[in-house]
């Protein structure tokens, strides 16, 4: 009998990521390449059922997949059926990608925020127990959050809870992608270091940044507002445990023990900083790939 899988695939603004995922959760046929090679009309679904088909006749899967899973940089609606808006993805707005894709392949299609995939992942690294919270802060290019309460996502009433990226920073005019102005995204996300490159350290690579900059004031309040968007988070929930990654608290010279000490500076004494538990979760680019496998599998 033919071995079968589950598809994972993690769309970002910039990379796009696909694997095939076999039941004990390990990763084949894994690809990563420019969004642009694959989302590259008008049409969002059009091009992903396309690279999908594309992908399934090369790696030859016809007939061994069980199920599709994506996660999105966007909101979604609370049926998991619709990607309403991606602020840093212009083409990803109001696309019903569930049922156009299971009309086409025939097989269950599952959606969610990459976010979700990327905690699922990281939730089974780490052998936490499905019972509790757990909360996930992920720094990258915007900020990601998503929250676990005894094994299920907190969805919300519209399906978009966890936007912690989108909490108003105080004295901030920087509009951002969702539509209002002043969001700690803007200030505690990968596009402030590249905003410092463009206009202050013009001379360093944005990995560089931290090697070169680390101790100087702008980079030191970076963190801290950092530290103060996880608190946020901490101090709202009590999450039984608190898990913090992305690419920025994984990039070269990063202050991570600086980053701690911050985060409990700012969290209630003497709880729930006293029981605090944070996991500070490596990067991978298989992350919310073989995250979407584990979500395919839990849900089919």
């Amino acid at each position: 009998m033919q071995e079968r899988f589950v598809i994972g695939m993690d769309i970002g603004g910039t990379h796009f990521r696909i694997g095939t995922i076999d039941k004990n959760c390990r990763v084949c046929a894994f690809r990563k390449i420019s969004v642009k090679e694959v989302f590259c009309t008008r049409d969002a679904l059009a091009d992903l059922r396309g690279y999908l088909t594309l992908y399934m006749e090369e790696e030859k899967l016809a007939g061994r997949i069980d199920a599709i899973c994506i996660g999105f940089p966007a909101t979604i609606n609370r049926e998991r059926t619709v990607v309403l808006q991606a602020p840093n993805v212009s083409y990803m707005e109001n696309l019903p990608v569930v049922d156009y894709l299971k009309r086409h392949f025939g097989i269950p299609v599952y959606i969610d925020r990459d976010v979700c995939m990327a905690l699922y992942y990281d939730s089974r690294k780490q052998n936490l127990p499905r019972e509790g919270i757990v909360a996930g802060c992920y720094f990258g290019t915007g900020i990601g959050n998503a929250i676990c309460i005894d094994g299920r996502m907190l969805l919300g009433r519209d399906g978009t809870a966890g936007e912690l990226g989108h909490i108003p920073a105080v004295g901030s005019k920087e509009p951002c992608g969702c539509g209002n102005i002043g969001c700690m995204e803007n200030l505690a996300g990968g596009k402030y270091l590249a905003k410092l490159c463009r206009e202050i350290y013009v001379n360093t690579p944005i990995g560089e940044i931290f090697t070169r900059h680390g101790q100087e004031v702008l980079l030191q309040d970076f963190v801290d507002r950092i530290a103060m968007t996880v608190a946020v988070e901490i101090n709202i929930l009590n999450p039984d445990y608190i898990l913090v990654g992305g690419g920025v608290p994984n990039m070269k010279d990063f202050p991570i023990h600086f980053l701690e000490a911050r985060i409990r500076e700012h969290v209630r004494k003497p709880y729930p900083e006293k029981t605090l538990q944070i996991f500070f979760v490596p990067d991978a680019d298989e992350k919310s790939v073989v995250g979407a496998g584990i979500y395919a599998m839990e849900h089919k």
